[in-house]
């Protein structure tokens, strides 16, 4: 479970039922529509041709073709121009001659693009993505063989998926659906970084000018699809009393966007928690936030940015946890600025999976898992959180990490057809313990052991306990790992959670412990609910009914938003009262929690 201090190097592999009156005040939604212009024309013109005059005029026998002359660089740059309101093409000879003869001399023999620099796959699969679709956007007919080995070298080495320019386009597409803004918003601070390293002349930075040309012309391409109409324009957003209340109650928690955790000696500033907490405040739509708020926002998420470590990581203790709380929040921005910081994170979370070269083998307990950081072992909290992070920040669902993690994942569901672990383990207090595996398809913590306590056999074995937090969460990383909604670990688990419904407790606990068992980690299991069910696509659970009556069908949203609403302080605050276990005793945390639910 999560402990108290909780909360793209490369890419390297292309979220009490309260029955009064005032129950319809607090739930009643707040809706905006952000309404686009009915034309956007051509945006950043002047922009895009001031930078390709002057990355032309700074061509030297240095540094040949656009920027600082390396072959992604090369590539970047003619795709900008290929897709730029000028649409450049092969024939338009000397502006992009020397650019493409500056790829084939970047041409490997197995039909990758690659710069010196580049020392792993990974490097190789961004030089060769953006050569595939520069030379693509040049002239796809005399470049298709090229353009087809280069898939080819990509999908042979396990990089298949978006391009770093479709996840450009992909970016500025997501920001508009959100309501996050429109394409001259979203390229508004590339385009002035554009033309002011434009003015600098010789001083200019030509690879920083690249990528933000290649912003920039994302920007126009999806202004194009918008006047054409390729575009959906964004849902209503929507906002409801309750979160407005407990977002107030955040923001009175932070100073300059840095959040506080309390202690009996005063509090002091956490990044994990500062993630966590910037996450849930991005739940309100940009589109309805005050200057004020957004204020605090970008404040907090600069603060983040200042606290990565060389090795990728934003914390000196649980790292992880708190790694993935940063993510979250920078993520949920969609700013390509943080790109960088993304990935050094992304690659120090890939680093600490257990898996072959940190020593494990298949047949390890923790194959394929994360845990805190370091050498420490793993859980299913940590690899929720873990998982989710990649995801978001770009790891596609056939990474072979994610393939590693479906063996651990596994390990922890009660289900013995996949479920390969057993053995002896010892508790939290220390007793050993000789395990098997369950069959009711819910999850545990980790193959052996259950905050929710044991079965134990006729024959002495014990099976840990599924409970509710962990096998939402395990449901949550079967499908951000790619299972599919008909595959049985993913069935099995649904299975669970529509026979041990309920929102009165964290379900699961065995009925001989302590009754504030049942209540502890509360507030994380409706985070952990609310994600799980919105990413499996579930908008409603089949709730068996006792005597064989017929199930009952659950609009979880609308049962969670009003038991949520019910359970909210005075001051907008939540907090768990029955048990303060796993920091739940602090308000923040758990009006965190709530926040992330409700986003849902």
């Amino acid at each position: 479970m999560l402990t108290p201090r909780i909360l793209p190097a490369p890419v390297r592999r292309r979220s009490i039922l309260l029955r009064a009156a005032t129950c319809a005040l607090l739930l009643a939604p707040l809706a905006a529509t952000q309404t686009a212009p009915t034309k956007f024309g051509t945006i950043f013109r002047g922009e895009v041709d001031g930078a390709v005059a002057a990355l032309r005029a700074a061509t030297t026998a240095a540094t040949p073709g656009f920027g600082d002359g390396s072959v992604r660089c090369n590539a970047m740059a003619l795709t900008a121009l290929g897709h730029c309101h000028r649409f450049y093409a092969q024939g338009d000879g000397p502006v992009v001659r020397t650019a493409i003869q500056t790829l084939f001399a970047g041409r490997r023999a197995d039909g990758a693009f690659a710069d010196r620099t580049d020392r792993s796959d990974s490097d190789v699969a961004a030089t060769t993505g953006w050569c595939a679709e520069a030379l693509g956007v040049m002239d796809p007919e005399l470049y298709r063989d090229d353009v087809r080995q280069a898939h080819a070298w990509l999908a042979h080495h396990g990089q298949q998926g978006p391009t770093p320019w479709q996840a450009r386009l992909a970016a500025v597409r997501d920001a508009f659906a959100r309501g996050a803004g429109t394409p001259v918003d979203f390229g508004r601070p590339a385009a002035t970084a554009l033309a002011e390293t434009t003015d600098r002349g010789s001083a200019a930075d030509r690879a920083a000018q690249v990528d933000q040309l290649v912003t920039v012309v994302a920007c126009q391409v999806v202004a194009r699809e918008l006047d054409a109409g390729k575009v959906p324009a964004p849902a209503a957003a929507e906002w409801s009393e309750a979160q407005q209340h407990g977002f107030d109650f955040l923001l009175a928690q932070q100073k300059d966007g840095v959040f506080f955790v309390a202690t009996q000696g005063g509090s002091f500033p956490d990044t994990g928690v500062s993630g966590l907490a910037l996450a849930a405040l991005q739940t309100k739509p940009a589109a309805l936030r005050s200057e004020a708020e957004q204020k605090v926002i970008d404040a907090g998420l600069q603060a983040l940015l200042a606290q990565q470590n060389e090795d990728g990581s934003f914390a000196q203790r649980n790292a992880n946890y708190t790694t993935c709380a940063v993510i979250l929040a920078l993520c949920a921005a969609g700013r390509p600025e943080f790109a960088p910081a993304l990935q050094k994170a992304q690659h120090y979370i890939l680093g600490i999976q257990n898996v072959e070269s940190r020593g494990y083998a298949r047949q390890d307990r923790d194959y394929g898992s994360i845990g805190y950081g370091g050498d420490q072992r793993g859980d299913l909290s940590n690899l929720h959180f873990a998982i989710q992070a990649l995801r978001e920040s770009g790891v596609s669902a056939d990474d072979e990490a994610l393939a590693k993690a479906l063996v651990f994942l596994q390990r922890t569901q009660n289900l013995r057809t996949v479920n390969d672990f057993s053995g002896r383990v010892r508790d939290d207090e220390g007793e050993w313990l000789d395990v098997v595996s369950g069959d009711d398809g819910g999850a545990a913590y980790y193959p052996g052991n259950s905050a929710a306590g044991y079965v134990e056999l006729p024959d002495g074995k014990r099976i840990p306990r599924s409970y509710g937090s962990m096998t939402y969460s395990l449901l949550k990383c079967y499908i951000l790992c790619g299972l599919k909604s008909d595959d049985p670990r993913v069935q099995h688990a649904i299975g669970w959670v529509e026979s041990n419904w309920t929102l009165d407790e964290n379900p699961g606990a065995d009925p001989s412990l302590d009754p504030k068992t049942r209540y502890q980690g509360l507030f994380y299991y409706y985070m952990a609910l609310a994600q799980a069910l919105d990413i499996a696509g579930l908008d409603h659970l089949e709730v068996p009914e006792a005597d064989g009556a017929p199930a009952r069908k659950v609009d979880w949203r609308a049962e969670l938003r009003t038991h949520l609403a019910a359970l909210q302080q005075p001051d907008g605050s939540w907090l768990n009262d029955k048990n303060g276990r796993w920091w739940e005793n602090q308000k923040t945390l758990c009006t965190i929690y709530a926040l992330l639910a409700l986003g849902r």
